[in-house]
């Protein structure tokens, strides 16, 4: 956390100087009682700061929060340090509330040039990990200061822990567990496709091995995701361990199809904004998919213009 404050600390001193600015300029005012712009900010501030500490957010959402405790807590030291100065009472004065204007347009300047800027620096210095212990970098996503590892690399517990204690990273989410072997991979995906039933639905089922054509391949994914669906937490399009792990299945899959267009189709939830929601869970699934090796193939990220209750998060449709 230190290093990432120590990022943004001419957006932290502009702040600071936008408090005590405040405190020199807007005239005092005696009052009996706590202003009530500072006891609503404090509580804002440490219900912010207990929801960083417990875990409570995560990703992008969590380095916004992170910085504009930061851009506050020294708006208060800058009006603080001036109010001692000038022997002023910083909770007598509703006044005071202005400088949080300036302080959040400098928060918002952070926002957009500080931050991209730290969070490119810290993916460079994780790839860097990763690739000095042989891995492949792509396997690592950054959200904030969270990095998310896949199985192929979350199982190497020496490079997680190179990166769990690197500066910058707050919290590393690995999708544990290996790949399964190759023989325990078919034997999860001719569990998945249903057999033949009759012995006019022999040659209707696709074979365990080889490759498939097209409507084998939708017969095999729809199986796939009927066995076990690609899940998202309600409202986000990160990539959990369970979307993870149904997604490894339609991999082995669409190595199968090699002639196969597959149309990853996201389903956001109920709510008006679906629709970003689920192009946002198509395009997560479809990196997904292309940083376990299917990037030789037609992948398309399409999402839904409407909600669907009944629908997992992601289906395939071969074309």
């Amino acid at each position: 956390m230190l290093d990432f404050y120590a990022h943004l600390w001419p957006w932290l001193a502009a702040c600071l100087a936008a408090g005590a600015a405040t405190d020199a300029l807007v005239p005092s005012r005696a009052g009996k009682r706590p202003a009530r712009w500072l006891i609503w900010a404090g509580l804002a501030f440490f219900a912010g700061a207990a929801a960083i500490s417990l875990g409570a957010v995560e990703g992008a959402v969590s380095i916004h929060i992170e910085s504009a405790l930061a851009c506050f807590a020294a708006f208060i030291a800058g009006a603080g340090g001036a109010a001692l100065i000038f022997r002023r009472t910083l909770a007598g004065n509703e006044a005071w509330a202005i400088g949080l204007v300036p302080a959040m347009l400098l928060w918002w300047g952070a926002a957009h040039v500080a931050q991209p800027a730290y969070q490119a620096d810290l993916q460079k210095r994780v790839a860097a990990l990763a690739q000095a212990a042989g891995a492949d970098p792509a396997g690592l996503s950054l959200a904030g200061r969270d990095v998310t590892a896949i199985p192929a690399i979350s199982a190497n517990k020496d490079l997680m822990g190179q990166i769990a204690i690197a500066p910058g990273v707050r919290r590393v989410v690995a999708l544990e567990g290996p790949p399964p072997a190759e023989s325990e991979k078919k034997e999860d995906l001719t569990a998945t496709i249903p057999g033949p039933a009759t012995a006019a639905s022999t040659d209707a089922a696709p074979p365990p091995s080889g490759e498939l054509d097209a409507a084998q391949c939708q017969r095999a994914l729809d199986a796939v995701v009927a066995s076990e669906p690609v899940a998202f937490s309600e409202a986000r399009a990160t990539i959990n361990r369970r979307a993870a792990l149904a997604l490894d299945k339609a991999v082995e899959v669409i190595r199968r199809c090699p002639d196969a267009t597959i149309e990853v189709r996201g389903h956001g939830d109920a709510g008006a904004w679906a629709d970003t929601l689920s192009r946002r869970r198509a395009l997560a699934a479809e990196h997904y998919l292309r940083r376990e090796g299917v990037a030789g193939r037609k992948i398309v990220a399409v999402g839904e213009k409407a909600a669907q209750e009944h629908r997992s998060g992601i289906d395939f449709i071969v074309r």
